[in-house]
C-alpha cells in the first residue's frame, strides 16, 4: 500500500477520511471496498489489497473513523452505524464508484450491514469475515445480550466491551499498550474464552500487566509498527465505536429501516474463523442465513485475525467468491 495512493475526501457531515485507492484498470472488474475493525488502520488490509490490485480490481481501503489519517471524534454519538455507512459512500462517489464489493471484518462489519441496509444500490456483493452482519435492532439493550449469550453459550462473549466504553479505557490501555496487545492479539486464541470475553476479565489483565507473549503471524517489529499506527490519535477514536453499541446510540435510527431492507439480496460470502472465541462460527453463520438469499460459507482455520495469520487462504478465498458470484 503506497503512500502515493492514499487520498483525502471531506464527506457530507464534514470529517476528512484517508483512504488507499488502487483505480480499476481492467472495467470488466468490480472496486472492492475493504472496511477493517478494531483495532487497525486500512493497512491491516494490506495483504488483501496488494492481491486484489495484482488481479486487476479496483480498491478502496479507508481509515474508518478514529483511525489513521482518518478524523478522530471524540464523541460517540459521531460513530453511529448509519452516518458512518453515509461517510464511505461519500468517498465512493468521490472515486465515481457507482457500486462495490464491500469486505468488512470485525466492527467493520456494523458499517459493511448498514451499506446493506441503507445503500443496497450500491453494494454489488458483501463479504463479512468473522462477524456475519450486525443487523439493525431498535430494541437492542447491552445487559440484556449480555444475560443471553451466558445462557446460551456460557460465558458472557461481549463481555469486554462495557470496559472499552468505560471513560478511563483509553488512558489504562495507552499507559499498558503491550499488555493490551498481547490478549487481542493472542498467541494462544483460547485466552478469549477466559481472560477477555468475561466481565471484568480485560480490565484485570491490563490492570496487572499481564503479558502472553507474541502471536506466530508477527515478529515484534510487527507489532511496533501495527502500534505505532493505532496510536496515531490515540484510543479514544477506537473505543468510541464500543461505547456507542453499549449505550444504544444506533437503536433510534435502526427504528427507521423496513424489515425487507434487512436482507442481503446480493451475493455473499461469510468466512467462519474457526478459532475465534468470541465470534463464534456457527452462531454467526446461523444468524446470517436468516438474511441472505444467495450465501457462501468458506471456513478457515485461524484466529480471528485471519488476514494476518492466513492472508493466502483469505485471498484465495476472495478470489473464488468473486469469481463465481461477481
Amino acid at each position: 500500500m503506497e503512500s502515493a495512493s492514499y487520498k483525502k475526501v471531506i464527506t457530507q457531515r464534514g470529517y476528512t477520511y484517508g483512504y488507499y485507492h488502487n483505480p480499476n484498470p481492467n472495467k470488466g472488474r468490480p472496486t472492492v471496498l475493504l472496511l477493517m475493525g478494531f483495532p487497525s488502520t486500512a493497512r491491516g488490509w494490506s495483504s488483501q489489497y496488494s492481491y486484489l490490485a495484482k488481479h486487476d480490481y479496483g480498491v478502496i481501503a479507508p481509515d474508518m473513523l478514529g483511525y489513521g489519517g482518518t478524523d478522530k471524534p471524540t464523541d460517540a454519538g459521531a460513530y453511529r452505524a448509519k452516518p458512518m455507512a453515509q461517510d464511505i459512500v461519500d468517498i465512493l462517489d468521490k472515486e465515481g464508484v457507482q457500486k462495490a464489493v464491500s469486505v468488512s471484518h470485525d466492527l467493520g462489519v456494523i458499517v459493511g450491514t448498514r451499506l446493506v441496509n441503507y445503500h443496497a444500490d450500491c453494494v454489488l456483493a458483501s463479504v463479512l469475515i468473522s462477524i456475519g452482519s450486525f443487523q439493525p435492532n431498535p430494541q437492542w439493550d447491552y445487559e440484556k445480550e449480555i444475560q443471553h449469550y451466558n445462557k446460551t453459550v456460557g460465558y458472557d462473549i461481549f463481555g469486554y466491551w462495557d470496559f472499552f466504553a468505560a471513560a478511563d479505557a483509553a488512558s489504562l490501555i495507552e499507559k499498558n499498550l503491550d499488555s493490551f496487545y498481547s490478549l487481542v492479539f493472542p498467541a494462544d486464541p483460547t485466552l478469549w474464552k477466559t481472560d477477555m470475553a468475561p466481565r471484568g476479565k480485560m480490565r484485570h489483565w491490563i490492570e496487572s500487566k499481564r503479558q502472553a507473549g507474541l502471536p506466530s503471524y508477527w515478529t515484534e517489529e510487527d507489532k511496533r509498527k501495527h502500534q505505532a499506527r493505532l496510536m496515531h490519535g490515540g484510543l479514544q477514536g477506537p473505543l468510541n465505536y464500543y461505547a456507542a453499541r453499549v449505550r444504544g446510540l444506533d437503536n433510534k435510527d435502526d427504528e427507521t429501516v423496513p424489515e425487507e431492507d434487512y436482507k442481503f439480496n446480493m451475493p455473499t460470502l461469510f468466512v467462519a474463523t474457526l478459532k475465534d472465541y468470541i465470534c463464534l462460527p456457527s452462531m454467526n453463520e446461523a444468524a446470517l442465513r436468516r438474511f441472505c438469499n444467495d450465501l457462501t460459507v468458506k471456513e478457515i482455520d485461524s484466529s480471528h485475525w485471519v488476514m494476518f495469520e492466513k492472508p493466502d487462504e483469505l485471498n484465495q478465498a476472495l478470489g473464488e467468491f468473486l469469481a463465481d458470484k461477481v
